[in-house]
Order: structure tokens, then C-alpha cells, then sequence
């Protein structure tokens, strides 16, 4: 779309198709600095308006061309969100009528969604494991001394200074000498819980 093509009609017959559609409809590239510069051709021509029914007009189009706008975005939010949500549930939404800076947005929400439901989720999984790792030792007649920790990366196969060969993976939970503990948890492999 053109510059000169961006007026109250376009802006409308577009918001209409974004009313309709399930999909992000396809715009174009600049179609956000195009309706920026829709706007400051209307500033400008306020200015030099001598008539002060034109100037109430072009008040009233500069007004409405600002809400559709808005609309127009906050229905594109809208589907941006959801395919967010549909891409951390394992789903394939369209997002092909992007635009760039939308993917931006579509990015930032899809990492916070998929870091939170990794805490969130995980962080009962762990507390699990630890709860069993607690009850394993307490059947065994012996109370762990030893942290309790978390695996924060993987880690190449390496021998322990207990001299057990260790092969930990990102998520495993648990419990070493508080010696190889602090070891570990300089290099930030390993973060110690509270039990």
C-alpha cells in the first residue's frame, strides 16, 4: 500500500478486514510509518487551512485515522498473542502476514510464555524429585547432609572428587558434597535448593 493510497477509507476498509479474518491479514511492510505520515500530511494541511468548517474536518479525520489505527493494532495484537500462546502448546500458527516489527513482539511474548511455563512447571517437577529424594534417604535410615542441587546446563561426562563418573543433564536434581556443590555452582552449572 502507498502512501497515497492511506486515507479514512483505506484505514477503514482494512480495519474491516481485520475484523474479519482469524489470521493476521497481509499489510504493507511500512504500513505503520505510512499511517504516521498520513497523519503529519493531515497536521500540515490543518495549518494552512484557512476555513474553520475545513479545519473541524480535518480535525475529525485526523481523530478517527488516530482510533482506526489503534484498532487495527490491538486486533493484530490480539492474534499475535494467540499464536504465541498456540506456538508454547506445541501448535504451528500462520504467521506469515507478520510484520517486522510485530515479530518482535511475537518473539518477546513467546520467550516470556515459554520461561515462565518452564518455571512454573518445572519448579513442581524439581520439588518432586527433591520430596523423593528426601523420602529415599529417610527409608534408608540416614538424613542427607549433602546440598540438594539443580542442574542449570548440560554438562560434558566428568569424574567427581568423590570419584563417581557424572553425566548431568539440565534439569536433573541431585544431591553431591557441599564440596563439588560450591565447585559446581561458581561455574553456574548447578544451583543449590532449599529443602
Amino acid at each position: 500500500m502507498d502512501l497515497e493510497e492511506i486515507n479514512y477509507r483505506s484505514l477503514r476498509k482494512i480495519q474491516q478486514l481485520e475484523k474479519n479474518s482469524p489470521i493476521l491479514t497481509e499489510l504493507n511492510p511500512g504500513f505503520y510509518n505510512d499511517h504516521s505520515d498520513y497523519l503529519k500530511a493531515l497536521d500540515k494541511r490543518l495549518d494552512i487551512e484557512s476555513s474553520s468548517q475545513k479545519k473541524l474536518l480535518v480535525k475529525e479525520e485526523i481523530s478517527n485515522a488516530k482510533k482506526i489505527a489503534i484498532n487495527i493494532y490491538e486486533l493484530r495484537e490480539k492474534k499475535i498473542i494467540l499464536a504465541a500462546v498456540t506456538k508454547t502448546r506445541g501448535g504451528n500458527p500462520d504467521i506469515s502476514n507478520m510484520l517486522e516489527s510485530e515479530k518482535n513482539l511475537y518473539d518477546s511474548i513467546l520467550e516470556i510464555l515459554k520461561r515462565q511455563r518452564y518455571i512454573i512447571l518445572e519448579k513442581e517437577k524439581v520439588e518432586n524429585m527433591v520430596n523423593k529424594s528426601i523420602k529415599v534417604d529417610s527409608e534408608n535410615g540416614k538424613k542427607n547432609t549433602n546440598p540438594i542441587v539443580i542442574v542449570n546446563q548440560n554438562l560434558p561426562e566428568f569424574i567427581g572428587i568423590d570419584a563417581k563418573k557424572y553425566n548431568l543433564r539440565k534439569g536433573d536434581v541431585l544431591s553431591i558434597s557441599k564440596e563439588m556443590s560450591e565447585i559446581l555452582s561458581k561455574k553456574g552449572a548447578v544451583e543449590e535448593l532449599e529443602v
